[in-house]
């Protein structure tokens, strides 16, 4: 199954987020003032204005739009938040710029069984991180899908089972038809899919051509189409100079978590978890200094990020004063997510307990951390007793 999310024009939040008094206007976005419309608000809509309308005509429908060009930068930034947002639900996603994006929902049967309560948690999801309501559509292809997110409302997914049965009612403009095609269908009195569909595939092959067979074939809900895997941007990056530089380690630690605060908001926003981050400390007169922190799994939040990386500050002697700290984010995962029913029991204590040894041992000195095991050749005595073992880098399970 595949789920469409319908949402503006991503150049219109783009624009908002860019300026959040254009909330509530009629925006009106296209190279003024001999272009035309490439997307409008829906207070512009109510008045008229459509995008592939000249600006000029959109001025005379809508005389107080407030007309911008695109911001293409700011637009790519909302496609790639969008495609993140859902790429936290499965990386099988994609997104354009005019407001359809498409999941592949095969991996989320166990998680999400109910389709209902999936198309409510992407709403959300896309709301909160882009401040828009989706429609949602639910099908078995990417045409069927978007022609159902197309029919929905924001908070009443539509859920489509038979697409043939959807399908056959529907205007024959939903089919990506050039205007020879269009003309020549509407001569022929073909004026739904359910007409079309009457029409021998073999026929329709003759009178078209081989290229248009695709069209006969989306009427009937046939469509190949496959929702690429996305992966996000690997690169999170935030950098602080130092005026004047650091020779105090704690001093330094302050600005290091000023620095992955913002490194964690950035995770947020796109639905990810660090794995590694690579801390730069760049020195007067010295060669620069750099350091690796792992973690068991992936991670989003600022303090958990940081415990970490403060054993390893505080065990860093920088030889000369700091000029400048860089943390990288160098390998992200969708963050953390349990399916309990597909794992053993108890295995998220071990994985927490192998993290808080991880913890321990950057603190201390490794060879401090210790584990607690019964020694079976010790002489019997009222009491049980252990032998201390060394807990090396790769036996942390507890």
């Amino acid at each position: 199954m595949i789920a469409c999310a319908r949402l503006p024009h991503l150049a219109l939040p783009a624009a908002i987020r860019q300026d959040p008094s254009l909330r509530g206007q009629p925006l009106v976005l296209g190279e003024s003032p001999l272009g035309t419309v490439i997307a409008a608000s829906e207070e512009a809509r109510r008045r008229g204005v459509v995008p592939g309308m000249a600006i000029k005509h959109a001025e005379q429908c809508c005389p107080e739009a407030i007309v911008q060009p695109v911001d293409e930068t700011g637009t790519a930034r909302i496609r790639t938040l969008l495609l993140s947002t859902l790429y936290s639900l499965t990386p099988e996603v994609m997104a354009e710029d005019d407001g359809y994006a498409f999941l592949d929902l095969r991996g989320l049967r166990l998680r999400w069984p109910d389709r209902q309560a999936l198309a409510r948690e992407l709403d959300h999801r896309v709301e909160a991180a882009l401040s828009a309501r989706a429609a949602v559509g639910i099908a078995g292809t990417i045409f069927a899908s978007r022609l159902a997110a197309d029919r929905a409302l924001p908070g009443a997914p539509r859920i489509v089972e038979d697409a043939a049965a959807f399908l056959e009612p529907l205007p024959i403009e939903c089919l990506p038809l050039d205007e020879d095609q269009r003309g020549y269908l509407d001569l022929l009195g073909l004026r739904t899919l359910g007409d079309l569909r009457r029409v021998p595939r073999v026929a329709f092959r003759r009178q078209f051509g081989v290229k248009a067979i695709g069209l006969h074939d989306l009427a009937w809900g046939i469509d190949a189409r496959a929702v690429p895997t996305w992966r996000p941007p690997s690169r999170i990056e935030e950098s602080a100079p130092l005026e004047p530089p650091l020779e105090n380690t704690e001093a330094l630690q302050f600005v290091v978590r000023s620095l992955i605060d913002r490194v964690a908001e950035s995770l947020k926003a796109g639905g990810l978890g660090a794995r590694e981050i690579v801390i730069r400390l760049d020195l007067d007169g010295s060669p620069r200094l750099r350091e690796s922190v792992r973690y068991a799994y992936p991670l989003t939040t600022g303090a958990d990020l940081f415990e970490r990386i403060r054993g390893r500050l505080k065990r860093l002697q920088p030889p000369a004063p700091v000029e400048r700290v860089t943390l990288g984010v160098r390998q992200v995962e969708p963050a953390y997510v349990r399916q309990p029913g597909l794992l053993l029991r108890r295995d998220g204590l071990q994985e927490t307990l192998a993290d808080a040894i991880g913890r321990l041992q950057e603190e201390v000195r490794p060879e401090l951390i210790q584990r607690v095991t019964i020694d079976a050749t010790a002489p019997p005595v009222s009491d049980c007793r252990v032998r201390f073992a060394a807990v090396t880098g790769g036996d942390r399970r507890g």
